[in-house]
Formats: structure tokens, C-alpha cells, sequence
């Protein structure tokens, strides 16, 4: 027994016992810190997500118009529907009234961002929906669900987490135009069949219906090539769009659409490409517009009965020798007698609503009877309105759907070229044997005549996407700032009704009118909101809005 007494007593074995018994302690603490901070890390990030969530979601909502801030309100703190995102803790005790959601509790809005303050100087404070680039958001704060940290007593956790995001708008595949227009939400439903005058802004202020150019940066060539081609080709950051002062020759481009080719040299008609509609016209052209048809007609001078001129669209024959020979103008030329689609009835007559102090835009009223009357006998308004459907009477029927039933019924006619006027009486000349009898007539041209229609697979050209703005604040005939002198609402379309053209006061054809016009205006009606070829809608395709974070 002694001496197994005094072997245990020499025996090392299990020696570091106690020490592991009382560094036990310290370990399991340790290791409880770390589990829990690694639980701490996961609410944070958890957090951080949501707010960064939050903030992106908000920004989608900046779009500068009326209740813009509301709207970015209830996309991330709403429960109802308006709501956008909606983030979990699994981290984080669950809170009585939202459980495990995390919310926003925060929310600030502001003009400008300074990402190099790192405190709240770095927000300039919006003034409103007008003004707001930028949303600031914070969560509410979140405690942790610690499994041993509460046991050692060492730290407790509740943390919060903060982003910061903007939008970045483009603008994209539209004619560098920008219309002022008398309501942020316009066009409604209401606005569509409206005629309008385009003008350029005089006065002392921008005016609904005042257009300037959009200065994509690179210069007036490509604001005429847009101008004839389909729109500015891609995208543009709104915020480096400004107001270009000045004519820039827009209307000639413009009037290449129906055909009118004058002015500068690149609007040429044989630069038209029917494949894509660049230069080219319509394939519908009507307008007040007319070529003098010149025909000879020569028979021997014993034959003294007055020959019959053949009709306006016979091909023009040249300069050869063949009888009959055939010749027109090289350009159209102005004439009232063609019946065009033509402005609302008080743009002639000077009572549309006073917008802005300006009469630009109409009231939807214009001659229907009269111009059926000239350019398809026999068929009304009634019968068109009836062709169409859908509820659309000879009251409500607008030039656009009247341009469309034309081009649905080409083969049948519709199209057909018109004499206007008489015919009068021809010069006679004898020569030898032979009497030559040169008749002149008038010829309205409803299809084109100096370059090839554009194919049916491309854009209707005479459908003119334009942006509509907020100009409250845009100086007068000068250079503005997107966001800082206009705003960009929307992309809307016009159907051009005519050409851009200086008319007397008694040459516009229409009984009673009192109002010449001039060649800077632009004459148009309102389809609505933009759409792609199709009828496809113009989301993401006219404009781009792409929200980032700052910080």
C-alpha cells in the first residue's frame, strides 16, 4: 500500500488538468464572443442589405414629376401594394410591431449629393418633387439574438445600418426636340386629337407649346441627322441634355417626311434609305402642297378640235419627242386648294384656350366634313368612323385615324393623285404643219413623288416622338440645364398634319381662316404617349432609368 501511495504521488499524468479546468472559462467565452460577433456581422450585413435595397427601390420613383417623393415614400415604408421591398433579419430579435422585418425609419431627400462629407452636409436639401436626384435612407435599429455574449456580460448589440442612392435617367431614340407642355402629366387621354402649333419660344417666357432643340453634344449636324433619320440613335444621360437656341433649318428636315425636299443640300431626296426611313417620306404624303403638270399635245393644224389633256399622275415623259410630252416641277409648291388634315378650327380663327398665355394647343375640333368632302367624295366622316370602331364616331375621329383608314385603303384609291382647280385654257402654237396645244393643271400628290416611301417595316415618318417638359424655370431663348431649367416628363408622339411652310393669310384653304403661318412652326396632333413601331409600349424604350447607389 506504501508503495502504491508513493507511486501516485510521482505520477505527471494529467497534470494540465486543472489548468484546462480553470482556463475552461476563458475559452468558452471567447469562443461565445466570437459565435455571437459572427451573429452580430450577419445582422449588419442583413441591415445593410435593406437599406441598400430601400434606397435603390426609392430612387426608381425620382422621375421629377408630381409626387415623385410620395411615391418613393410608399415603395419602401408602405404596406400596401405601392410597396417595392421588403427585407428579413434573421439576426435580430424579432420587434413587437414589425417582427422580423426590417424597416425604414428614415428618410431624407436631396438636390445634390456630396460623397466626399462624410456627414449629413454631404445632402442639399430638396425643395421638392421637382428637384430631387437623391433619397437617404436608415433603418430602424435591430438588437441582436446573442447566444453567450449576455452570459460573460461583455457587450450587447443594436445596430442600424444607412444608404444613399440616385437615379440615372437616359433619354433615348427620340428627334431632339423639347415641347413645353401645360401639364406635368401630360398627355392624358383627355389631350389625344388635340391639335397643336410647335412654336419657337418669344415673349417673356417659355409658353406651352414653345419647342427648343435638345443638344445631344454633338452639334447641329446630328440634331438635323436625327431630325431626318428616326431620333437621336441610342442614349443620352438626361442630366447632359440642354436647350439649343436657335431654327438649325429643323423644319426642312422635318419636311422631308412629307416629301418636301428644299433648303439644305443633305436634304436631298435621293439620300433617302427605305430600309430604314432615314430622309425619306411617308408613304401617305397629303398636304397643301402641288406640282404644275405641263403637258404638250401636238396633232396637225387641219385638225381643229381641241385635244383632251390626259389626268394629273400620267409619268412625266422628259425632254425627248413623244407626243404627248409630259413635264412637272422640280419642287411642290404652296396651294390652298389641296385640302390637307390641317389645324383645329380655332387655330384659324384665334379662339383656342389661352395655355401659359399662348393658343398652341387646340381643342380637337377641326374640319372632318370638309376634308372628306375634297379628298374622298362620297364618304364621310360617319362612314370612316364606322370602319374603324371601337367606338369612334364622326365627332371623335382625329386626323391620325383618318391617315391611318387612308393607308389601310391605298390599292383602293385613296390615295390617287387630284386636280385642283380647273383646267385652264392652252396655249396653242402653230409650226408648219403642226399645232402644239401646252396645257397646265394643278396636281396634289398624295404618295411620294421625289424619293421613295419608307417600308412599312419602318417608323412611321409622319409620327414625330418628342419630349415633353416642365419649363417653369428655363430661361428665355437661351441654353438650359435637364433637372436645373426644364424637366423631362415623358416622351409623347405628334402625327404631323403639314409641312412647315410661310402661308399668307388667304392661302391656307379654309373658308373664314384669318392665320398665315411660318416656316419655324410645326404643326401636329396628339396621338399620346410614346410607343415603339407596333404599338409596342415606349417603357425603356424612349427612356431608361437606372437607379444606383452613392454610398
Amino acid at each position: 500500500m506504501r508503495r502504491w501511495i508513493h507511486r501516485f504521488l510521482r505520477n505527471e499524468r494529467a497534470a494540465v488538468a486543472p489548468t484546462v479546468a480553470l482556463a475552461l472559462f476563458g475559452l468558452i467565452a471567447v469562443g461565445g464572443v466570437a459565435f455571437d460577433y459572427a451573429r452580430l456581422a450577419g445582422m449588419d450585413t442583413e441591415l445593410q442589405q435593406a437599406a441598400d435595397q430601400a434606397a435603390l427601390a426609392a430612387a426608381t420613383q425620382l422621375d421629377r414629376s408630381d409626387g415623385a417623393q410620395a411615391r418613393a415614400t410608399a415603395a419602401i415604408q408602405n404596406a400596401g401594394t405601392n410597396r417595392l421591398t421588403s427585407n428579413l433579419t434573421r439576426f435580430a430579435k424579432a420587434d413587437a410591431t414589425s417582427g422580423m422585418s426590417v424597416e425604414i425609419t428614415g428618410i431624407t431627400f436631396c438636390k445634390s449629393f456630396d460623397d466626399t462629407k462624410p456627414d449629413a452636409t454631404a445632402c442639399t436639401a430638396a425643395t421638392g418633387d421637382s428637384d430631387t436626384a437623391f433619397v437617404m435612407v436608415s433603418t430602424q435599429l435591430r438588437t441582436a439574438r446573442y447566444a453567450f455574449t449576455p452570459i460573460v456580460g461583455l457587450f450587447s448589440g443594436a445596430v442600424s445600418a444607412s444608404a444613399v442612392a440616385g437615379v440615372q435617367s437616359s433619354i433615348c431614340n427620340v428627334a431632339p426636340l423639347m415641347v413645353c407642355v401645360p401639364s406635368d402629366d401630360f398627355p392624358t387621354d383627355a389631350d389625344v386629337g388635340k391639335g397643336v402649333i410647335l412654336k419657337t419660344a418669344g415673349g417673356n417666357a417659355w409658353a406651352p407649346g414653345d419647342y427648343g432643340f435638345l443638344d445631344f453634344g454633338r452639334g447641329n449636324t446630328d440634331v438635323l441627322n436625327a431630325l431626318l433619320g428616326n431620333g437621336l440613335d441610342g442614349c443620352q444621360n438626361q442630366d447632359d441634355n440642354q436647350t439649343e437656341p436657335g431654327n438649325k433649318n429643323a423644319t426642312d428636315a422635318i419636311n422631308t417626311r412629307m416629301d418636301v425636299y428644299a433648303g439644305l443640300n443633305k436634304n436631298d431626296a435621293s439620300n433617302c434609305d427605305p430600309s430604314t426611313g432615314v430622309a425619306c417620306p411617308a408613304q401617305d404624303t397629303r398636304k397643301d402642297m402641288v406640282l404644275t403638270m405641263t403637258e404638250e399635245i401636238s396633232q396637225p393644224k387641219t385638225n381643229l378640235t381641241v385635244p383632251t389633256p390626259d389626268n394629273c399622275g400620267i409619268p412625266a415623259t422628259g425632254n425627248g419627242n413623244p407626243n404627248p410630252k409630259v413635264t412637272y416641277t422640280a419642287a411642290f409648291a404652296q396651294n390652298g386648294g389641296a385640302r390637307q388634315f390641317g389645324r383645329d378650327t380655332c387655330h384659324y380663327d384665334g379662339t383656342c384656350p389661352v395655355l401659359g398665355g399662348a393658343q398652341n394647343f387646340g381643342n380637337g375640333t377641326w374640319d372632318r366634313a370638309g376634308y372628306m368632302a375634297a379628298n374622298h367624295p362620297g364618304i364621310t366622316a360617319a362612314d370612316v368612323a364606322a370602319a374603324i370602331g371601337g367606338g369612334v364616331t364622326d365627332s371623335t375621329l382625329t386626323r391620325y385615324q383618318v391617315y391611318q383608314w387612308e393607308l389601310a385603303n391605298m390599292g383602293s384609291g385613296k390615295l390617287d393623285p387630284v386636280q385642283i382647280g380647273a383646267t385652264p385654257p392652252p396655249a396653242v402654237k402653230t409650226t408648219g404643219n403642226t399645232t402644239t396645244y401646252t396645257f397646265t393643271k394643278q396636281c396634289a400628290f398624295n404618295k411620294p413623288q421625289f424619293a421613295p416611301a419608307a417600308s412599312s417595316t419602318a417608323k412611321d415618318r409622319r409620327v414625330l416622338p418628342i419630349v415633353a417638359a416642365n419649363c417653369t424655370a428655363l430661361k428665355l431663348n437661351g441654353k438650359g440645364d435637364a433637372f436645373e431649367d426644364y424637366i423631362i416628363l415623358r416622351v409623347f408622339n405628334i402625327f404631323l398634319t403639314e409641312p412647315s411652310l410661310t402661308r399668307s393669310d388667304v392661302q391656307t384653304g379654309i373658308a373664314g381662316a384669318t392665320q398665315g403661318t411660318v416656316d419655324k412652326e410645326i404643326y401636329g396632333e396628339i396621338i399620346g404617349p410614346g410607343d415603339t413601331f407596333g404599338s409596342g409600349g415606349g417603357f425603356q424604350y424612349y427612356a431608361r432609368n437606372k437607379p444606383y447607389l452613392v454610398r
